[in-house]
C-alpha cells in the first residue's frame, strides 16, 4: 500500500483558516508533514492508552488537564508527534511542547471537536487521493483536488467568502476570511447552530426548502439586525437520473458578501462551481465506500474465506500481525444504531488514537474496529473508556465484545464471528455479559443464550404450565413468572429472592405455593427445575 501523502502543517492551517486554529508555536516549522490525527481524551492518557498511538503524527486534545497534558508530554520519549490541537492551552504546555519540537495549534473554544477532525481528515484524504494534484481543482484545467482549494478559487473570483455544506448542512470546506465573515458564518464553520433568532429567520424565509427543489441560485437579503449580510447560495446536485428533473442533493454552496459588490460574472461562476464541487463530493463517497467495503471484506461479511495478503495491502496493514476485534452494539432498543456517519467518526477518533492503524466499519447495528499489534487486557481498558466517551456524546447504551488475539488477518473473520455469537446471546442473556466482555468470559452466557433461542424457535420445547402461568398471569394482573423466577434463580433461598423482589418473605412464600397448587409443578425434583428454568427464559 502507498504511504500516505499527507500535507504540510502549512497547508493544513491555510485550509482551516483562523476561525477555526491559531498557530501558537511551530518549532521544526511549517513545512513538516501531518499524515495520521488521533484523538487523545482524558481516558486515554490516564489509562495509558494514548501511548499505543506511535504512528500518529497529530493529536486533537479533547478535554485533557493541562497537569495531565504536560505528563504526557514528558512521557513520549523520542517519538513525537507533529503537533497537537488544544483548545485554550497553557503557557506550560505550550513552552513544554516547543522544548520537544512539537506545534501547538490553539483551536477555537467554541468549535466541536468532531467538526474539527472531519475537516483535517477531508484536507488529508484529498491529498492521499490525488497528491500530484494538490493544489486543488482548478475550473479552468479540471484538475482534480480538495473542496477548500475550490472555496479559495470561488472566493477569489466572485469576491466573496465561500463556504459549502453538504445535504446536512455540515461544512465540508470554506475559504479563508478575515473581520467581515458575520455571526452565521463563523459559527457554521465552528460546528454550532446559529442564534436562535438567526435560525428562526432562515427557515421562515424557507432558504433550505428552496435549495433542496431547485437548480436556480438563491439569493438571501441582508438582514443587519441579526448581523446577517447577503448571501447568494446554488443547490449541489449529482447528475439527473431517469424522469427525475433534479439530481441527488449532495448539498450547498454559500457565498456570503464581504462588504464589496460580487463580480459580474458570479452567478456562472457558482453554477460552475456547484458542478465541479458535486463531482468531488461523488468521488470522496465513492473511496469512503470503497474502503468501508475492503475493511468489511477482511471482517468476512461476504465470506469467511478471504485473501488476506490483498486486503491487508489495501488497508496498510501486514498480514501477518496480530489481531483483535472488537464488535460494539446498542444494549436496548432506546439507544440509536451506529451507522450514523457521526457516530462512525468518533468510535474511528478514539480507535485511531488506541492503535493508528485500525480499522473500523459498521454492518447493520452493529460497529466493528479491527486493531492489529494490540493485546487483549489493553482493548478491554480502551473499550471500557469508548464506551463511556459513547454514552457522553451521544447518550447511546453500548455494549462491546472483545475477541482474540490470534495470529494474522486470515483470522479475522472468525474473530468477527465469535464477537456476533457473544452480542447475539446478549440480546436475550444480557445481565449475563458485561457491557465489556471478552468471548473467553462470555462463554456461559452465549450458551444458555443459544439454548434458550433454540427453545424460542422450537415452542414445543417450552413447559406448558409455564405458559399458561404466563397468560394467567397477563389476565389477572399477577406476577407468579416474576416470582417463581426468581425462587429458582436464587436455588430455592427464599430470603434472597424475596430480597431481589423487594417483598417479605412470606409473600414468596404464598406465591410459590400457588404456583404449586396452580400447575402442579414439583419444585423440589431436579429436572423439573432445570425445565421450568429454561422456559421461563423463554418467555
Amino acid at each position: 500500500m502507498t504511504a500516505p501523502v499527507g500535507v504540510t502543517l502549512g497547508r493544513l492551517l491555510l485550509a482551516l483558516d483562523r476561525t477555526l486554529a491559531t498557530l501558537s508555536v511551530a518549532p521544526a516549522g511549517l513545512d513538516v508533514r501531518v499524515c495520521s490525527p488521533a484523538l487523545l481524551d482524558v481516558d486515554d492518557v490516564r489509562l495509558g492508552l494514548g501511548r499505543a498511538a506511535r504512528g500518529s503524527d497529530l493529536f486533537l486534545v479533547v478535554g485533557v488537564p493541562d497537569t495531565d497534558v504536560l505528563a504526557w508530554l514528558s512521557g513520549l520519549g523520542t517519538r513525537v508527534p507533529v503537533a497537537i490541537f488544544c483548545k485554550e492551552p497553557s503557557d506550560d504546555v505550550i513552552v513544554r511542547a516547543e522544548s520537544s519540537g512539537i506545534a501547538v495549534v490553539t483551536i477555537d473554544p467554541h468549535a466541536r471537536w468532531e467538526r474539527i477532525y472531519h475537516l483535517v481528515m477531508r484536507v488529508l484524504e484529498s491529498a492521499d487521493a490525488d497528491p500530484l494534484h494538490a493544489s486543488g481543482e482548478s475550473m479552468r484545467s479540471g484538475a482534480t483536488g480538495d473542496l477548500f482549494d475550490l472555496a479559495g478559487e470561488v472566493a477569489r473570483r466572485t469576491g466573496g467568502l465561500v463556504s459549502i455544506e453538504d445535504e446536512r448542512a455540515h461544512v465540508l470546506a470554506y475559504s479563508s476570511a478575515g473581520d467581515e465573515a458575520d455571526e452565521l458564518r463563523r459559527l457554521s464553520i465552528l460546528g454550532r447552530e446559529g442564534p436562535p433568532e438567526m435560525m428562526a429567520w432562515l427557515r421562515r424565509w424557507g432558504v433550505m426548502d428552496v435549495l433542496r427543489t431547485t437548480t436556480d441560485i438563491v439569493t438571501v437579503a441582508a438582514h443587519p439586525d441579526l448581523g446577517v449580510r447577503s448571501r447568494r447560495a446554488v443547490a449541489i446536485r449529482g447528475p439527473a437520473m431517469g424522469s427525475s428533473a433534479l439530481g441527488e442533493f449532495l448539498g450547498v454552496l454559500w457565498l456570503q458578501s464581504g462588504g464589496d459588490d460580487f463580480a459580474d460574472d458570479t452567478d456562472e461562476v457558482l453554477v460552475g462551481a456547484a458542478a465541479v464541487a458535486a463531482r468531488m463530493i461523488s468521488r470522496g463517497r465513492s473511496r469512503g465506500d470503497a474502503h468501508a467495503d475492503v475493511v468489511r471484506r477482511l471482517l468476512g461479511v461476504r465470506g469467511e474465506v478471504i485473501d488476506a495478503d490483498h486486503l491487508g495491502a489495501g488497508l496498510g496493514i501486514a498480514p501477518e500481525a496480530p489481531v483483535v476485534v472488537v464488535g460494539l452494539a446498542p444494549t436496548d432498543g432506546s439507544s440509536p444504531p451506529l451507522g450514523g456517519a457521526v457516530e462512525l467518526s468518533a468510535l474511528t477518533l478514539h480507535a485511531s488514537a488506541f492503535s493508528p492503524s485500525s480499522v473500523t466499519t459498521t454492518h447493520g447495528a452493529r460497529a466493528y474496529v479491527v486493531l492489529p499489534q494490540a493485546s487483549s487486557a489493553a482493548t478491554v481498558a480502551w473499550a471500557h473508556a469508548a464506551l463511556a466517551a459513547a454514552e457522553r456524546q451521544f447518550g447511546a447504551r453500548l455494549r462491546a465484545v472483545v475477541a482474540g488475539p490470534a495470529t494474522g488477518l486470515a483470522a479475522v473473520p472468525t474473530l468477527r464471528g465469535q464477537v456476533d455469537r457473544v452480542l447475539d446471546a446478549a440480546e436475550r442473556e444480557g445481565e449475563l455479559i458485561g457491557d465489556v466482555a471478552t468471548v473467553e468470559e462470555s462463554q456461559i452466557g452465549v450458551l444458555l443464550g443459544e439454548i434458550v433461542a433454540h427453545l424460542a424457535t422450537n415452542p414445543e420445547l417450552v413447559d406448558s404450565r409455564v405458559v399458561e402461568l404466563a397468560e394467567s398471569d397477563a389476565r389477572t394482573g399477577t406476577d407468579f413468572t416474576g416470582s417463581l423466577r426468581a425462587y429458582l434463580d436464587h436455588f430455592g433461598d427464599v430470603r434472597s429472592a424475596a430480597a431481589a423482589l423487594h417483598v417479605h418473605p412470606n409473600t414468596l412464600r404464598y406465591r410459590i405455593r400457588r404456583v404449586r397448587a396452580l400447575t402442579g409443578m414439583d419444585l423440589d425434583d431436579p429436572a423439573t427445575r432445570l425445565v421450568v428454568a429454561l422456559s421461563l427464559r423463554v418467555i
